[in-house]
C-alpha cells in the first residue's frame, strides 16, 4: 500500500491557502474593529465638544450674573446719589465729619460706629465752602447705607465708593484716613479720566482697567459711572471687583481638561488657573498672548472674534469664546484636540484592548480547532483524492473518527465517478456510432428529393431513419421508433435497421413479406420485450407510385402540390417485435408531381410544453395545410416542423427522440410540374 504522504504537495498548498484566508479574515475583522472604534471615538469627540460648549455656557452665565450684579448695584448707588437733596448735609452722619487737627483735611475717623459702611476723606477745610461742596457732601453721605449693604449682597466687591470733583472721596469698607488717605493723584487715574469721558458722552457705566490695590486686596477691576448734580458733573461712583474672587469663580469650571480664562477690553487676563495660582501676589495682569498656549499665541486676536459659544478648531486646539453683556469681557476656553482624543482613548482603550484580546483568543482557538478537526483532515482528504485520481492505492490516514466515513464514501464516489466518466465516454462513442450509421448523403435525382434528420432526447436514441435502393430500382424509405430510450433502445434500433435493410434488399418484391420476416427475426430471443414502430415504403420515381407498410407507426402527412394536406391511411399493422406469426398489409398511393410526404416519429406529435400539453396531430396538420400555397422542399419542411415543435415546447425538456424524413415527388424531367417543383426544391 502507498501512504497518503505520496502526495505531500497538496497538503502544504491547502494549509497555505487556509492560513492566507484566516489571516485575511482576521486582518479584515481587526481593521473593521479599528474603523468602528475610530468612528465611535470621533462621535465621542463630537459629544465631548458639545459637553465643553455646555460647560462654557453655564460658566459664562454664572460670571455674567456676578458682573450683572455689580453693574446693577452700581446703578443703584448712582441713582441714590442723584436723588440726594442739594444743600447742607441733612444726614445725622454729618455730625461725625470733622476737620483734621492741622485744618488741611477732614474725615470721619472719630465715628463711634465703625460699621457705618464707609469713610469720607478729603483735603481742605469744611468751613467756608460753597453750596455746591455742601450738596456734594450730602451726595456722598447718601451712599453710606447702600455701601454697607454691598458686603452682604455683592461678595465679589473688594471696595466701593464715590470720588467727588470737590477733593474728597467716600470709600467702603470703613478704613481710617491714616490707612487710606485721600490721594489727589486719583484725578489722573484711568477711572477718573474714563468717567470724565463717559460724562461727556452718554453718562454710561464703564469698566476701567484693573490695578494693584494692596497685598491684601491684590488686583481690583473698577466698574464706575458718572454722577451729576443739577445737570453738572459731580463725581464718579465705583464698585471694584476682586480679581481674586474672579479666579476663585473661574477655578470652579466644571470640565477637567483645558483652560478657561477671562480677558477684559484692554487685552488683559483677569482669571487664569495657572497664572493666578496665587492671585493676591499678582501685581500686573498678563496680556492675552502670553496667557495662551504657544500654538495659539499668534492667534490671540482671532480668538476674540470667533463665533459666540461655538467650538472651533484653531491650530489643533478646540476653542470656545463667550462674550458678556454686562462687561466688555470675554471668556476664552481652549484645549488641545489631541488631549481630548487621548482622554477618550484611555477611557475606551481598556475596552478596545479587551475586545482585541478576546478576538485574538477566539481566532487562535478557532484556528487550532479547525486545523485539527477540519482543515487538517480536509487537507489529507484532498491528498487522498489526488492519489485516487492517479489510480494510486492509498490507505486512510490518521484522522478523527468522524472523518473516516467521509474518506470511504468520497473514495467510493470518486471511483464510481471515474467509472461514470468511462461510461459517458462510451456513450459518446455510441452516439457517434449511431449517427454514423444514419444516412448522411441523399440521392441526387431529377424526379424526387429526399431529406431527413434525427434529434435524440438523450446521448443515444431509439429512433432511426434510412433510405436505400431496392433491387428493382425503387427507393426504400424507413422511419422507426423503438420503445424506450437510451442505450437499450439504440441497440435494438441498430439491430432493427440492419435486419430490415438486409431482408429488404434481398427480396424487394413484396413489402408485406419483408416486414413479416423482420418481425419474426426481432421476436426471436426478445427477452427484453422491446418493439419498434416502423413505417416502411418503396417509391417508384418513374410513375410516382408509393407502396408502404405501417407497423404501429404514426400516420405520415401528405402535402399535395396545391397546398392541401392530409394524413395517409394506416395498414393496421402491429409494431415489430411484439408477436410472432403476424401478417402485414400494404397500401399503394399515387403521388403527383409536387406532392410532399412527411414521415415522423411520435416525438413530434407527443412533444410536451411547460403546461404538459401535447403538440398533437391537429397542430401539425394546421402547420402544413395551406391550400393555394405549394409545399416547401423536404429540408425546409422538416426544419419548419422542428421549429414549430420547439416553439410550442418552450423551456420544457425534450422528452422523446424526434425523427423526420421527407420525400417530394418532382415528376419526370420533361414534365412541367416536375420542373417547377424541382426548382422549388
Amino acid at each position: 500500500m502507498t501512504s497518503i504522504d505520496s502526495a505531500p504537495q497538496h497538503t502544504p498548498q491547502f494549509f497555505r491557502n487556509y492560513n492566507r484566508v484566516v489571516g485575511a479574515a482576521y486582518a479584515a475583522i481587526v481593521l473593521g474593529l479599528f474603523v468602528v472604534f475610530a468612528y465611535q471615538l470621533n462621535e465621542k469627540v463630537n459629544e465631548e465638544v458639545a459637553v465643553i460648549q455646555g460647560h462654557v455656557e453655564r460658566h459664562s452665565q454664572f460670571i455674567e450674573f456676578v458682573l450683572r450684579s455689580s453693574v446693577d448695584q452700581l446703578e443703584t448707588l448712582r441713582m441714590t446719589a442723584s436723588d440726594a437733596e442739594p444743600g447742607k448735609p441733612t444726614f445725622p452722619l454729618a455730625n461725625a465729619l470733622k476737620n483734621t487737627a492741622d485744618g488741611n483735611g477732614f474725615n470721619m475717623d472719630t465715628v463711634a460706629d465703625r460699621d457705618i459702611g464707609a469713610n469720607l476723606v478729603g483735603i481742605g477745610s469744611l468751613g467756608k465752602r460753597s453750596g455746591g461742596f455742601e450738596s456734594d457732601i450730602n451726595f456722598g453721605l447718601s451712599l453710606f447705607s447702600g455701601l454697607r449693604a454691598l458686603a452682604f449682597t455683592l461678595p465679589s466687591t473688594a471696595q466701593a465708593g464715590y470720588i467727588s470733583a470737590n477733593n474728597f472721596a467716600v470709600t467702603s469698607p470703613w478704613m481710617s484716613s491714616t490707612d487710606r488717605p485721600f490721594e489727589p493723584a486719583i484725578y489722573v487715574s484711568p477711572v477718573w479720566k474714563l468717567g470724565r469721558e463717559s460724562a461727556k458722552a452718554e453718562q454710561s457705566k464703564f469698566w476701567a482697567p484693573s490695578y494693584f490695590a494692596s497685598k491684601n486686596q491684590g488686583l481690583l477691576v473698577p466698574a464706575a459711572a458718572p454722577v451729576f448734580q443739577a445737570g453738572q458733573f459731580a463725581g464718579i461712583v465705583t464698585i471694584e471687583t476682586s480679581v481674586d474672587y474672579l479666579n476663585r469663580i473661574n477655578s470652579d469650571f466644571g470640565y477637567p481638561l483645558g483652560t478657561a480664562l477671562l480677558v477684559d477690553a484692554y487685552g488683559k487676563v483677569l482669571a487664569h488657573p495657572k497664572l493666578y495660582a496665587n492671585p493676591l501676589a499678582v501685581e500686573t495682569p498678563p496680556n492675552l498672548q502670553s496667557a495662551l498656549p504657544q500654538e495659539l499665541s499668534e492667534f490671540s486676536q482671532k480668538l476674540l472674534t470667533l463665533e459666540q459659544g461655538v467650538a472651533q478648531i484653531v491650530n489643533g486646539h478646540i476653542v470656545v469664546r463667550h462674550g458678556f453683556v454686562s462687561a466688555p469681557w470675554q471668556l476664552v476656553y481652549s484645549v488641545p484636540r489631541l488631549t481630548i482624543w487621548r482622554k477618550l482613548i484611555v477611557e475606551r482603550g481598556v475596552l478596545m484592548l479587551a475586545v482585541l484580546l478576546a478576538l485574538s483568543s477566539m481566532m487562535l482557538v478557532t484556528y487550532i480547532v479547525t486545523s485539527r478537526e477540519f482543515v487538517g483532515p480536509a487537507a489529507k482528504l484532498v491528498a487522498h483524492l489526488a492519489a485516487e485520481s492517479r489510480f494510486v492505492a492509498t490507505s486512510i490516514p490518521a484522522v478523527p473518527s468522524a472523518w473516516r466515513p467521509w474518506f470511504e464514501t468520497v473514495s467510493k464516489a470518486f471511483r464510481e465517478s471515474m467509472q461514470l466518466m468511462g461510461l459517458r465516454q462510451e456513450l459518446d462513442i455510441a452516439a457517434n456510432m449511431q449517427t454514423s450509421i444514419l444516412p448522411r448523403h441523399w440521392p441526387q435525382d431529377e424526379a424526387f428529393t429526399l431529406w431527413g434528420t434525427m434529434r435524440s432526447a438523450k446521448e443515444v436514441g431509439g429512433d432511426f431513419y434510412d433510405h436505400f435502393r431496392l433491387s428493382d430500382g425503387r427507393r426504400a424509405l424507413v422511419a422507426a421508433d423503438v420503445s424506450g430510450k437510451g442505450v437499450p433502445a439504440a441497440l435494438f434500433g441498430m439491430v432493427s435497421k440492419t435486419l430490415l435493410r438486409a431482408i429488404a434488399t434481398r427480396s424487394s418484391s413484396d413489402l408485406s413479406i419483408a416486414v413479416k420476416e423482420v418481425n419474426e427475426g426481432l421476436c426471436e430471443d426478445n427477452d427484453s420485450c422491446m418493439f419498434v414502430t416502423t413505417f416502411y415504403a418503396a417509391f417508384d420515381s418513374h410513375n410516382g407510385l408509393l407502396t408502404y407498410v405501417n407497423a404501429g407507426h404514426p400516420h405520415p402527412l401528405l402535402v399535395r402540390a396545391d397546398g392541401s394536406a392530409s394524413y395517409l391511411l394506416g395498414t393496421d399493422g402491429l409494431a415489430l417485435g411484439v408477436m410472432e406469426g403476424v401478417d402485414f398489409k400494404h397500401r399503394d398511393i399515387k403521388l403527383q408531381a409536387g406532392d410532399l410526404l412527411l414521415v415522423f416519429t411520435d416525438g413530434v406529435t407527443e412533444a410536451m410544453n411547460e403546461k404538459s400539453e401535447e403538440y398533437g396531430t391537429a397542430r401539425l396538420l394546421q402547420l402544413f395545410d395551406k391550400p393555394g400555397s405549394p409545399p416547401l422542399s423536404p429540408q425546409l419542411a422538416v426544419e419548419e416542423m422542428i421549429r414549430s415543435v420547439d416553439a410550442f415546447a418552450g423551456k420544457a425538456e425534450q422528452s422523446d427522440d424526434i425523427t423526420c424524413i421527407a420525400l417530394q415527388y418532382l415528376g419526370q424531367p420533361n414534365g412541367q410540374l416536375g420542373g417547377q417543383a424541382k426548382g422549388q426544391a
